[in-house]
């Protein structure tokens, strides 16, 4: 079941539960009782499905490999002025760091949520990478990139995680995979 189901469940419980307030003017113990059950019973549905996506929620660690693989493609796709595959990468890791944000936004101890941190470090170079693509500047994307793996180690610093180092890929890591564009394109 996705993250979105569960919480549409959780959601739609809560408001189920809501509309179960007991009457305002109870005539029988029946009535109340019966009231008080199916809000016993929400109340129970809406612990499981808590739980449930608790352990469905992706570990900040899983989210950043997914970024980390992303970065590295995104270097090779812009390497190879594959921007279509450039475009794509980006994207990627932009939907993983959201699912940062959204999923494990408070991180460990650390004051600042990371809906706040990660667009303030990581936003600009990101927006520079987009702006390379769309220009197909090789040249600019280069610096970009530079500028976004200083940013996520900047980032990883900040976090104390600082023995989290990414940088410029080296050698062919995806030999499964063809960075350059397809023939015909740009």
């Amino acid at each position: 079941m996705s993250l979105f189901r569960l919480s549409t469940l959780v959601f739609a419980a809560c408001g189920a539960l809501a509309a179960c307030q007991p009457p305002a003017s109870s005539s029988s113990d029946a009535s109340t009782a019966g009231s008080a059950d199916r809000i016993a019973a929400l109340e129970a549905q809406v612990a499981l499905l808590n739980e449930r996506v608790d352990q469905l929620t992706p570990e900040t660690a899983v989210l950043m490999a997914q970024v980390q693989t992303q970065h590295a493609k995104l270097y090779y796709a812009g390497d190879m002025q594959n921007w279509e595959l450039a475009a794509y990468s980006l994207h990627e890791i932009n939907e993983a760091l959201q699912a940062v944000q959204i999923f494990n936004d408070q991180f460990e101890d650390f004051p600042t949520p990371l809906s706040e941190l990660v667009p303030s470090l990581v936003g600009p170079p990101l927006g520079e990478i987009h702006g390379a693509i769309l220009k197909r500047d090789a040249a600019r994307f280069q610096t970009a990139f530079n500028s976004l793996t200083a940013a996520c180690n900047a980032c990883h610093a900040t976090l104390n995680h600082g023995f989290v180092q990414v940088r410029t890929p080296q050698g062919a890591e995806f030999t499964n995979q063809t960075f350059a564009a397809p023939r015909g394109t740009d």
